[in-house]
């Protein structure tokens, strides 16, 4: 199924930019702790960042979409320092796991855990301004004028991985004069598994490259990837080809009468970090350690960053959110009148994955790093549901 939507904007431009984001020096990769922090081989494939600031009626809003683990609030904030007022920052991580460990650019973890790397100054300050200068860089570039759009198909290219779990399967697309701006969609970037020991952007790199697309995770607390091959590259090509095919460049136009840009930060109400009862027992540490561990890891505030193009909204989560939480938000948003709403996991932070209460207390590996206790959830719903809110106004 193929429903392709189109808003018809005024004075609605795009600038875009791209930089290669490899570090100069072999880096332990993150997302495995079965690597046990190796310093990654070399020989692998070049990681990229990707933007496109959008631009209409003075509001500049730049979406980034970098081949990286996670998005440290500490680099999410030297970015923006480094860009400056006047631009929005929508940064996501396309969470693929053959990355350095982004834990290198979180300033709170300062002491070493076996198979996780610790802050290093040095790699925080490179990443940023990498980052920065690719925003720059395309707020210098001639910006595309033209009509903006979106596409959504449908794609079997994931799987729950959790009871209960039912992922979601719509692929979105935005577009501008027809050709793709960013692309979202929710699986886990591990087609390779811990045996790769070199960079690599799984799916969303190669979707990436192909469509010429930022790609943005959906809710993936729960999703992993389900592409058909017998060798990891051959699931990659096939999810790049489905998408391919499912998303054709073509597309008949839907108005979506006369609309905006608009930008939102909204603050989730989170409580205290603190371990789940399953948390020391899983990372092999003694309880007293557990409560400093989780103080590392999970940030003490966080917000929900979203934007809306006329009637297309997109509520950026910063953590791994499930596909449950997903759709409460995106329901909530069409219900509010948007004709579509995507949710992104990853964006301008982490602070773990994000459950339910009764899938808080299911336990698993998603379980042991909800960091914020059992009604985060509930939280970060409320918030995005706040921030759908002040959207819509008028």
């Amino acid at each position: 199924m193929i429903l392709p939507l189109v808003a018809a904007l005024s004075v609605f431009s795009v600038q875009r930019a791209e930089l290669e984001l490899t570090p100069p020096e072999l880096l332990p990769l993150g997302g495995y702790t079965a690597r046990g922090g190796k310093l990654a081989q070399p020989g692998g494939e070049p990681l990229h960042v990707r933007v496109a600031i959008l631009n209409h009626e003075g509001i500049r809003v730049a979406l980034v979409s970098a081949e990286m683990l996670t998005i440290p609030e500490s680099l999410q904030r030297e970015v923006q320092k480094r860009i400056g007022p006047g631009i929005d920052l929508f940064l996501v991580a396309t969470h693929t796991h053959c990355a350095p460990d982004s834990q290198m650019l979180n300033d709170r973890m300062t002491f070493s855990i076996p198979g996780i790397a610790s802050y290093k100054r040095r790699w925080l300050e490179w990443y940023a301004d990498r980052i920065g200068e690719a925003v720059i860089l395309a707020s210098k570039e001639s910006a595309e004028v033209g009509d903006p759009g979106y596409a959504i198909a449908e794609a079997p290219l994931n799987r729950g991985r959790r009871l209960l779990a039912r992922p979601d399967r719509f692929l979105t697309e935005f577009r501008l004069n027809g050709m793709p701006v960013f692309t979202a969609y929710a699986a886990h970037a591990t087609i390779y598994d811990s045996d790769r020991m070199t960079t690599s952007g799984d799916w969303p790199g190669e979707v990436a490259r192909r469509r010429e697309s930022l790609v943005f995770p959906g809710a993936i607390g729960d999703v992993s990837p389900a592409s058909g091959g017998a060798t990891s590259e051959e699931r990659i090509a096939a999810f790049e080809k489905t998408v391919d095919a499912r998303l054709p460049l073509t597309a008949k136009e839907r108005d979506l009468g006369h609309g905006e840009l608009r930008f939102v930060r909204e603050p989730i109400a989170l409580e205290k970090p603190r371990p789940h009862p399953e948390f020391a027992k899983a990372n092999g540490i003694p309880e007293p350690l557990a409560q400093s561990l989780v103080d590392k890891f999970a940030p003490p505030t966080a917000e929900i960053t979203a934007f809306r193009i006329g009637k297309l909204a997109v509520v950026g989560v910063p953590g791994e959110p499930t596909s449950h939480l997903g759709r409460e938000i995106r329901d909530a948003g069409r219900n509010l009148g948007f004709e579509w709403v995507v949710v992104c996991s990853h964006v301008n932070g982490w602070m773990g994955y994000i459950l339910d209460r009764m899938d808080y207390w299911r336990g698993g590996y998603e379980a042991t790093l909800a960091l914020h206790g059992e009604f985060a959830g509930d939280r970060v719903v409320e918030a995005g549901i706040r921030a759908l809110k002040a959207l819509a106004r008028r």
